[in-house]
């Protein structure tokens, strides 16, 4: 499904977007990664129920009084946001590029969506935050990222110089990632984050020890480490030349940041102020992560079933 999605549809000849519309894309993908890293905060905070009605908060349209409350709203407030700037994008994609199918596509999805994930988020409220229906809307949440990432993408697509080893592993890393994301939300709402105690690279005095929820928590990590592999692996043919340098050492530096967090996640007294920094640092480097990746693959675009020599991808044909 990921590799259907992120493939470009083969009718995508059309009109080149505009300056204006790609400042619009660009403005909804990093709203819609905002509006991720706001949903951490929401969660860290234990604000989920800050505002037990729903689309009011305490009968009120906008809460002042108290912390949670006004956290949740900023979440309600932040998705306004975004769903106006999507709404918008899909709008101007039917209206002026309707032939460039590639990016009808991912903007017509993320529009619809957007219904969709409030309707989610307004069950987590009226069943009061179960914790797998949560995992799935933050799940949903970066499933919507990712067509918003693929959007923008597609509308600054150009031809480059890229190896094929460089688009299957970039392809690659995203199955990974959304394993790792997955992975993420189960731990959460498994409570399996403290599973492995304050240990860092061991668990629980082993490699995995402490039952099913160390196990899970030891998955996680184990898939942040394959992830680590495929970034330095990209960066590594970016260096030989196979891809744009950019292209790689992005979702390298994401990769490091998340993993930095997610350590210090772990050796850090839960309940502390410095615990709740990197919990929320750790959501917006998850997102992160999956955004660079989905941007890059979407982007370059898909694998070729045909070998492709890298020197008649990197080096320029000689002048007749």
């Amino acid at each position: 499904m990921l590799i259907m999605f992120l493939r470009p549809a083969r009718a995508s000849i059309g009109r080149v977007p505009s300056v204006p519309f790609r400042i619009l894309t660009l403005l909804a993908a990093l709203s819609a990664w905002a509006l991720v890293v706001v949903g951490g905060l929401v969660r860290v905070t234990e604000s989920g129920l800050g505002c037990p009605d729903w689309p009011l908060c305490h009968g009120d349209v906008v809460p002042l009084e108290r912390q949670a409350p006004l956290i949740e709203y900023s979440h309600r407030a932040t998705a306004t946001v975004v769903a106006v700037l999507v709404v918008l994008v899909a709008v101007w994609v039917l209206r002026s590029y309707r032939r460039r199918r590639d990016v009808v596509v991912p903007a017509v999805v993320a529009a619809m969506l957007v219904p969709f994930q409030a309707l989610l988020g307004a069950i987590v409220v009226w069943l009061e935050l179960p914790p797998w229906i949560v995992a799935i809307h933050f799940v949903v949440g970066m499933l919507f990222l990712a067509t918003t990432v693929v959007t923008a993408a597609r509308a600054r697509r150009r031809s480059l110089g890229v190896t094929q080893a460089f688009l299957r592993t970039v392809w690659s890393g995203n199955a990974v990632a959304l394993v790792l994301v997955s992975l993420g939300a189960a731990v959460v709402a498994g409570h399996a984050d403290e599973a492995c105690g304050r240990q860092w690279p061991a668990c629980n005095g082993g490699f995995v020890a402490g039952g099913g929820s160390a196990m899970l928590h030891v998955a996680h990590r184990s898939v942040a480490y394959v992830v680590a592999a495929l970034a330095v692996a990209l960066a590594a043919l970016a260096c030989r030349g196979a891809a744009p340098r950019m292209a790689a050492f992005v979702p390298l530096v994401a990769v490091a940041a998340q993993i930095g967090f997610g350590i210090s996640i772990v050796l850090t007294e839960e309940g502390t102020r410095i615990r709740q920094v990197f919990e929320v640092l750790h959501v917006a480097g998850a997102a992160a992560v999956w955004a660079s990746l989905v941007g890059v693959a979407a982007f370059l675009g898909p694998p070729s079933r045909r070998r492709v020599p890298l020197e008649s991808v990197a080096a320029p044909a000689p002048a007749r």
